[in-house]
């Protein structure tokens, strides 16, 4: 039977024991707990991951240094315009370069510089159309220092290069537009030229339009017409307005003065907001404006002299109708007081048919000397020789031909020569008008 001391030694040593073993138990619970818990995190991180790599809108992709694509996301599925994953998981790599030569280039670079930032290059799609991407990489290495894989994102560019394509194919056809256009173009900032096309280096007298680059733009133009334009700089520039064609004056390099219209757009070259002139050579157009402006004084003055002609000869003839009056009244006088009253005494004598006929041509000729149809009269009658005068008298107061013939004592084969002139002098040939009728309408007027 063992003894009591020996007993408890035992148990002591078994309490020991125990305590070591609960010690080390708890020791591995505690392990087996942040063991849990770090598993947990590196699920969850994963998981995260995961999602950031399936729901990210660049295409993120693992693939081997010969083309082995391990892993894609749907984003990269799309960009490759692939059917699905699976179909983006068993296709190389070096398929969706331009060419093989493409492909190795990239992996040589990414071996030597082990990470690339917005690299923008060219990729093929899996029905064979080119597309640009930017792409980022980085390259993973094994211990030994060999490219075991690598891990990137890529998007698809091929929209923005296409508008700056568009962008630098419409600025060249502006630029070639320009180029040829016959109207001097420049543009400049709020000081200096930044751009002249050839015209403006004949317009100005430049050997070539680089000669104008640099140049204030001020020293082409005239002081007068400083003012507004640095106005109309500023207000192309801080505003943006455009401005109407407007006049100004140019001074070549020659010194010589040039007049044009020059009209002003905000526009943005190389980046920069700048101002845009158009100027067209005016100055052909201004000494014409000029020349007519003269004329038109030099006929204004003119017109003021004949004016003052035109009042001066009204007056003139206003005097001339006055004395002539007097001269007709004077006449008239005389022919009542000194010549009628006689040939009334004539006519009241006894003489015969033919006489007495010659005494009413005399009294009718005597009583128109005075009158305003003498005067009418007195035109056509410069046509007639005096036999036709006399005969047109004579038929005029109803005579025939035979009467006139007889008292004319000619034959009337010769008054009827007469009448055919007078009626030609008086332009009645051909017209369906008496002669002797003519002749008294004249009389009643």
């Amino acid at each position: 039977m063992p003894s009591t001391g020996t007993t408890t030694e035992a148990l002591r040593r078994e309490i020991r024991n125990l305590r070591k073993q609960v010690a080390g138990a708890t020791k591995q619970a505690a392990v087996l707990q942040e063991y849990q818990r770090t598993a947990d995190a590196l699920r969850e991180s994963e998981e995260r991951y995961r999602r950031l790599f399936e729901d990210d809108l660049t295409g993120d992709y693992v693939v081997t240094p010969d083309g082995r694509i391990l892993a894609c996301n749907p984003a990269f599925v799309a960009t490759f315009n692939f059917t699905d994953r699976r179909e983006a998981l068993a296709t190389s790599m070096v398929s969706l370069y331009p060419d093989a030569q493409a492909h190795a280039q990239f992996v040589a670079l990414l071996r030597r510089e082990t990470k690339l930032d917005n690299f923008e290059c060219l990729r093929r799609r899996r029905d064979g159309a080119l597309i640009h991407v930017v792409e980022n990489a980085v390259a993973a290495f094994d211990a030994d220092g060999a490219l075991r894989q690598i891990r990137g994102y890529l998007y698809d560019n091929t929209a923005r290069k296409l508008a700056e394509q568009a962008l630098r194919e419409a600025e060249q056809r502006y630029r070639n537009l320009i180029e040829f256009l016959p109207d001097a173009v420049i543009v400049s900032d709020a000081e200096r030229i930044l751009f002249a096309n050839p015209a403006a280096a004949a317009l100005v007298g430049a050997a070539r339009p680089e000669e104008l680059v640099g140049r204030r733009l001020l020293e082409l133009f005239h002081p007068d017409s400083h003012p507004a334009m640095m106005e109309r700089t500023h207000l192309a520039l801080d505003q943006r307005l455009p401005g109407p064609p407007e006049h100004r004056t140019i001074v070549r390099l020659d010194a010589r003065v040039l007049d044009v219209e020059t009209a002003v757009t905000p526009i943005t070259f190389d980046g920069k907001p700048s101002v845009l002139r158009v100027n067209r050579d005016i100055t052909a157009r201004v000494r014409a404006e000029e020349a007519l402006r003269q004329k038109d004084h030099e006929i204004s003055l003119q017109l003021s002299k004949i004016e003052k002609l035109n009042a001066a000869l009204t007056t003139l003839l206003e005097h001339r109708e006055q004395e002539s009056q007097r001269q007709v009244a004077s006449i008239r006088a005389t022919l009542d007081k000194l010549i009628l009253p006689h040939l009334d005494t004539l006519r009241a004598s006894r003489l015969d048919d033919d006489q007495r006929l010659l005494a009413e041509v005399v009294a009718a000729n005597l009583a128109n000397v005075a009158s305003s149809f003498a005067r009418q009269l007195d035109t056509w009658k410069t046509k007639l020789t005096p036999t036709e005068i006399q005969v047109a008298d004579l038929l005029r107061l109803g005579k025939r031909t035979k009467e006139i013939a007889t008292l004319l004592k000619v034959s009337p084969s010769a008054i009827a020569f007469h009448r055919n002139r007078i009626r030609a002098k008086l332009g009645l040939t051909r017209k369906p008008m008496n002669l002797v009728s003519y002749l008294r309408v004249m009389s009643q007027q």
